[in-house]
């Protein structure tokens, strides 16, 4: 097979390092700006020129860019728990029930997703307004749950297809109602689907600029992305070290989380599924 001659190999390999220079070079750049010092900043060395942590120390005691950072994980872990949790039993009930209206439901999940979001901000900024919500965590949260719902609930919906009913109908033979077999078999098994959501969640707020930018604008309830923003940059000069310090600092909760959270996803496959 070609698969195994010399220059096949030369060629997927060239191209594996193409890609992950494309991938990884921005982010090593981004450590590399965030370790030099402040007035070498602009100095074209790679990690191999003068570094310090003076800048990651200087970020970590400002305590205003650490009120954004709580601000931050405070709002995404709620509207990642928020939205798995609606998600699991919207899919769940997509999948194992049949109801009138149910396609043309699923549907318009699925063609919500076909709408920009910053089109969709319109609406959703005179909703938070007419309801007296717009400047409260509450709008975000809001927000951060509709745009994770359509993802996450078709996600789950294919996961909960591929059990087996059979479960269900052993456990109701044992008595079990609708909420037991939910909590105590189907959503066990599906574990490693609804993390998946969790951290899809997670990511999609922590990472959103718009929607945090335009609905909370009391600087003491920014978020991590717009209080960096306004804080580090600026009409005349940008403050680059102390932007790319603040950086490495707010992808430090994302990557625990992800390699934390990824043990888990075998764990719960199984778990619950037979009675004891």
């Amino acid at each position: 097979m070609f698969q195994n001659t010399p220059a096949f190999k030369a060629f997927f390999y060239f191209f594996m390092i193409v890609i992950g220079v494309f991938v990884f070079f921005p982010l090593l750049w981004l450590i590399n700006t965030a370790l030099k010092p402040a007035d070498k900043m602009y100095s074209l060395y790679f990690f191999l020129g003068e570094l310090t942590l003076d800048n990651i120390i200087g970020i970590i005691k400002d305590k205003t860019i650490m009120g954004f950072l709580r601000n931050s994980l405070f709002v995404s872990f709620l509207s990642s728990a928020a939205a798995t949790f609606v998600s699991a039993f919207a899919g769940y009930s997509f999948s194992k029930f049949r109801y009138r209206g149910r396609k043309l439901i699923m549907g318009t999940f699925l063609m919500s997703q076909a709408f920009p979001q910053a089109i969709l901000l319109l609406s959703i900024y005179l909703l938070m307004q007419k309801t007296g919500l717009l400047g409260s965590y509450w709008s975000l949260l809001i927000s951060y749950v509709v745009f994770t719902l359509p993802v996450g609930t078709w996600t789950l919906k294919s996961y909960f297809d591929t059990l087996p009913s059979s479960l269900i109908e052993s456990a109701k033979i044992d008595g079990a109602n609708h909420f037991t077999v939910m909590g105590r078999i189907i959503f066990p098994m599906a574990v490693p689907g609804m993390i998946s959501i969790a951290i899809y969640g997670f990511v999609w707020s922590w990472n959103d600029l718009l929607y945090s930018m335009t609905l909370v604008t009391d600087p003491a309830k920014r978020t991590l992305a717009p209080g960096l923003v306004m804080t580090f940059l600026g009409e005349q000069s940008t403050n680059w070290s102390a932007m790319m310090s603040a950086s490495v600092i707010a992808a430090i909760p994302v990557t625990v989380l992800f390699v934390f959270l990824q043990r888990y996803f075998i764990a719960g496959l199984t778990s619950g599924a037979v009675k004891e």
